[in-house]
């Protein structure tokens, strides 16, 4: 016997399972007037993410009656992004992956700021940057910034050096940067975030030298409310690592170097405050 089944015979559960794989913007465009089941189900979905592919403005009739369920925001193209904080009154979570005018406006809700350098001009990047170190986000608590190209146009200097202001709600930084950094400039990085809990340091290249000692006189000064760490961090210079070391960080609870030679030789470290 041959069986048939139609999307309208799936529960209700999968839809919602569904509704976390796909953008508003897909979610709209599938299933908006399909029938009265469906605009049920569009109409009754929370936490939603939405793709902001043009101006806000151009995609106000898309959003004009879901816009206050959503609460994740990609920023994928260019935009001009002014009215974000009207229409999306309760957005926790923006992605920044190009670059994007915004408003002197107070971003109240937002609490998690993901910043992809990798397609956005340092010149562009530097506004940026510089507003989320400021009061527009009084509410943010996890900063995850990346960067996955190898080659980067720009100094990194001019961009951490333009953060002025210290971000005191921050509780979690994510550091993610392919190319290579100096580990001073680093450090002005930390000194912007004095109550950081979660610090993990996913990659982190840098040709200065340091030790385990350093590491830790930087951390307890600049970020000493810290307590989850996870560090790797590869320089061009083999530091000699320390296996045991009672001045150590308390964090630095599982450290593990290894040798490499790509051209040139070069120590990649790794220290964790637990196994996870």
């Amino acid at each position: 016997m041959n069986c048939y089944f139609r999307l309208e015979d799936l529960p209700n559960e999968l839809f919602y399972k569904i509704q976390s794989y796909l953008t508003l913007n897909d979610l709209y465009k599938s299933f908006s007037d399909l029938n009265y089941r469906f605009d049920r189900l569009l109409m009754s979905m929370f936490n939603l993410h939405y793709e902001i592919r043009s101006s806000v403005i151009d995609q106000r009739l898309t959003t004009n009656c879901l816009s206050s369920r959503i609460n994740n925001i990609s920023i994928p193209n260019d935009s001009n992004a002014v009215s974000i904080a009207t229409i999306f009154s309760n957005v926790r979570t923006i992605s920044f992956h190009r670059s994007i005018r915004l408003i002197p406006k107070t971003l109240s809700t937002v609490e998690r700021i993901k910043f992809d350098l990798s397609l956005i001009r340092l010149k562009q990047a530097i506004p940026l940057c510089t507003s989320i170190f400021s009061n527009q986000f009084p509410s943010l608590s996890s900063f995850y910034i990346l960067h996955r190209k190898s080659c980067f146009v720009g100094r990194w200097k001019v961009l951490i050096y333009s953060i002025r202001c210290q971000c005191f709600t921050l509780t979690q930084f994510i550091f993610d940067i392919q190319p290579t950094i100096e580990w001073k400039t680093f450090e002005y990085l930390l000194e912007k975030m004095p109550y950081l809990q979660r610090l993990i340091i996913r990659k982190l290249n840098t040709r200065n030298q340091w030790s385990l000692l350093n590491l830790s006189a930087t951390l307890r000064m600049h970020v000493p409310y810290l307590n989850y760490l996870f560090l790797r961090i590869t320089t061009l210079d083999t530091n000699k690592v320390i296996e045991n070391n009672e001045n150590y960080h308390p964090l630095f609870k599982h450290i593990k170097s290894k040798i490499g030679n790509s051209r040139k030789l070069y120590l990649t470290t790794i220290i964790k405050s637990s196994m996870d």
